[in-house]
């Protein structure tokens, strides 16, 4: 198996979705190895066989660009918008610079957020269209106040019923991208304090991980406190089975917060999605 053999399945899988999953060799399962364990892609069931699905396309774009930048030998008719600009720039600054990341967000009462030193409305955008949306670029975008990022769509349209007491709500689809980590920690959002509300399972335990480590001292991590009760009720093990590999290292981090939890999925042996919480409360 050829990297560019290799390369060819990721742009397709990047155009389609899915694939086949004969049409991968234990070799590329291998290469691949860490994309499965973290949820990026998960095998399925698709008639009488299986497939390859892509669960987040963001993520896999970014793996794509990084390992293979010059595409399946030159293929470039394969490759996404950014893909395409790497392959043919060689300059992976100008292939983000063409399509900057699109975060989508809600504000509450209280939210001052400001774009070059000039207000945006964004409580007035919520009330009116229940969303808003900001492209993470050269514009420097600031925020003082407590934000929090959402893993989960359901959730994200029905944070203010939590309580949680946030000006600002992200919803970041799934994995973190490393550019929104670097937007998050840089010197204009500083002062924002950073609420983590993500799956109760491997990958969003280490997605938190991340992003304190990217902006220390002023993460923390959403904590019901009848997380216990929740895992109980509405667990699921397969939340377990998928990143298996992510699971036995956070049995050893230091963070003591991730270990209690941790102690909790291996106790009763599944993990939690965080659409859960919204069970005891009123949501429309």
């Amino acid at each position: 198996m050829t990297v560019s053999s290799l390369a060819e399945k990721l742009g397709q899988l990047l155009e389609q979705g899915s694939l086949p999953s004969s049409r991968l060799t234990q070799r590329d399962r291998n290469r691949l190895g860490s994309l499965f364990e973290t949820g990026i892609l998960e095998e399925v069931r698709s008639g009488a066989g299986k497939k390859v699905a892509v669960k987040d396309r963001r993520t896999l774009d970014e793996f794509f660009r990084k390992n293979f930048p010059s595409g399946a030998e030159g293929r470039a008719d394969l490759l996404l918008p950014r893909s395409r600009a790497v392959a043919e720039l060689r300059d992976s600054k100008k292939a983000l610079d063409t399509i900057p990341p699109i975060v989508n967000l809600r504000g509450f009462e209280g939210c001052q957020l400001f774009v070059n030193e000039d207000p945006v409305p964004i409580v007035q955008w919520t009330k009116t269209a229940g969303v808003a949306a900001l492209r993470i670029d050269d514009r420097q975008w600031r925020f003082a106040g407590t934000l929090a990022i959402v893993e989960n769509l359901e959730f994200f349209w029905n944070i203010e019923k939590l309580n949680t007491g946030v000006q600002l709500a992200l919803y970041t689809q799934g994995r973190l991208s490393t550019r929104f980590l670097d937007w998050l920690s840089s010197p204009t959002m500083v002062r924002a304090s950073i609420l983590h509300c993500g799956d109760y399972d491997p990958v969003g335990l280490d997605d938190y991980l991340r992003v304190k480590t990217a902006c220390p001292g002023r993460t923390t991590l959403y904590l019901p406190a009848n997380l216990e009760d929740l895992l109980v009720r509405y667990g699921k093990k397969e939340l377990l089975q998928s990143s298996t590999a992510v699971l036995a290292r956070l049995r050893k981090t230091e963070d003591q917060e991730v270990r209690q939890i941790v102690r909790l999925l291996d106790q009763h042996g599944v993990g939690l999605e965080q659409e859960a919480l919204l069970l005891g409360a009123e949501v429309g």
